[in-house]
């Protein structure tokens, strides 16, 4: 079985990563709580439940400290299986900037009512081990979001798959525009665009 454990900042892209994992045939877990990492191996694991590729996300919102760190990574290590770590990481600037433009706020200034600034720090000394031990770390202050969903892909696409698909149409303006479309290209000079709902 391929185990990704998918972490890093808030706010550095990893419901971005996870949703491009999930485009390549992952089976996705998202806010695991430290002390059921083992207990989710177990369960990809077991007989009919068998998953061949599982990545969970593992950030501050299920760790609180260094220590709690590490022992989910010692009872991981115990159970002897083979794991990867993808750490997302971003400048403090760039997570700043990103918390202001989606006027979200940063886990830890909910939990601990703490600024910002002091929330980043404080989440990077906790999240310090994982990224200690990562295999691979994204830099995403500079990436788009395209950019950012692409690096992950073509890090973890099997060998013979591709990340794009792409769907041909065929219709005849005559019989209407097809159920599937997701708007028409031609609508300028279309004469049938009267027809058109896009």
């Amino acid at each position: 079985m391929n185990f990704l454990i998918v972490t890093g900042l808030s706010g550095a892209g990893k419901s971005m990563a996870v949703n491009a994992l999930e485009d390549i045939g992952f089976f996705c877990i998202d806010n695991i709580p430290a002390g059921l990492l083992p207990r989710i191996l177990d369960f990809a694991q077991q007989g009919e439940n068998q998953l061949s590729r599982v990545a969970v996300v593992m950030d501050i919102r299920g760790l609180h400290s260094v220590q709690e760190t590490n022992e989910a990574l010692e009872a991981l290590d115990e159970k002897k299986m083979p794991y990867d770590i993808l750490f997302l990481d971003a400048s403090d600037a760039a997570i700043r900037r990103r918390y202001k433009e989606t006027r979200r706020v940063h886990p830890m200034t909910i939990s601990e009512g703490i600024p910002v600034s002091e929330a980043i720090t404080k989440e990077r000394q906790i999240l310090q081990p994982l990224r200690e031990r990562a295999k691979y770390v994204i830099d995403t202050s500079l990436l788009s979001t395209a950019q950012n969903r692409e690096r992950v892909s073509s890090l973890f696409l099997q060998k013979g798959q591709c990340a794009m698909s792409i769907n041909v149409v065929s219709f005849g303006f005559k019989y209407g525009l097809p159920q599937e479309r997701t708007s028409c290209l031609m609508c300028a000079a279309c004469p049938t665009r009267s027809m058109c709902q896009s």
